[in-house]
């Protein structure tokens, strides 16, 4: 047998595989490509849009992503009945259109995202519902942790910790603004890695455990604690819900600490203070006042 003849055998026998495969799950994944469109159909089917921001020519965990996750029968069945999906493709060498090109980096800037894959869970109106990225796991629990995080802000509105250094926490964006409105204060935000950064400890107990911060905290501050441990188990949907919040605030190495208004305004972005805390709080009462 030569060559040839061996080579159409394999492409047959893949092209038969594919179609098995397509015909398993009884539909293939419609990836929309334009947001406008994707946007109709979700408000019609009043279902979120998907958003697959990826590299489909070079980004190995988009390939991933896709591989575990996308292209199985069970997320595809799902995301028939309760998804609109959208790919936002940044390739290196397929090539695209101008108008392509415009339209996706559009969306690359409105969302501010840095990475692939990024994937973000959106209503209709464009508002974010929760941010994903790869994750082992398969497609079961893809869709368990897409969900949870989805419905996370409502179940988690009351629900406060308290750590270490004896400060009770919100780790509710919604209440921490709420709050805020209510009282007249500003929202002080702790991106930290509870677990494994060393300088997030070096502030809790040289900073914010003295009586002097806890009290300027008492009289001015509404606090919102957002963690990202390495070891430590969250709550279900609280990762994706903190990614979230720190994507949209452009939040690049841990502690960072920030001050906000009543409405999310940045008033002021902090860190470690090796001065101290007389210069930590008199940074916060420069930008709230």
């Amino acid at each position: 047998m030569n060559k040839k003849i061996i080579l159409l055998i394999i492409v047959v026998a893949s092209v038969m595989l594919a179609y098995s495969q397509i015909a398993k799950t009884g539909s293939k994944a419609n990836w929309l490509t334009n947001m406008e469109e994707a946007q109709k159909i979700a408000a019609e089917k009043d279902v979120p849009i998907l958003i697959n921001f990826t590299g489909s020519d070079w980004c190995s965990w988009c390939h991933k992503l896709r591989d575990e996750v996308f292209s199985t029968e069970e997320f595809i069945n799902y995301a028939n009945d309760n998804l609109v999906l959208l790919e936002l493709d940044f390739p290196k060498k397929i090539k695209q259109s101008k108008e392509v090109k415009e339209h996706n980096n559009k969306y690359l800037k409105m969302f501010g995202v840095r990475g692939f894959p990024t994937i973000l869970v959106v209503d209709s109106q464009l508002n974010i519902l929760t941010q994903l990225g790869y994750q082992p796991g398969g497609p079961e629990k893809y869709i368990s942790d897409m969900e949870a995080s989805i419905v996370f802000p409502k179940k988690n509105y009351d629900r406060t910790i308290t750590t270490a250094n004896g400060i009770e926490w919100t780790t509710s964006f919604e209440k921490a603004k709420d709050e805020a409105k209510a009282t007249g204060k500003a929202i002080f935000v702790d991106f930290t890695g509870s677990d494994w950064c060393r300088w997030c400890t070096k502030i809790s107990e040289e900073i914010l455990s003295t009586d002097k911060f806890k009290d300027f905290a008492k009289e001015n501050l509404v606090m919102l604690y957002l963690d990202f441990p390495q070891t430590k188990e969250l709550p279900a949907g609280m990762q994706p819900y903190n990614q979230k919040l720190a994507s949209q605030y452009g939040i690049k190495g841990f502690p960072t600490i920030l001050i906000l208004d009543e409405n999310g305004k940045e008033l002021a972005r902090l860190g470690y203070e090796r001065a101290g805390v007389d210069k930590f709080v008199a940074d916060i009462k420069k930008a709230i006042q």
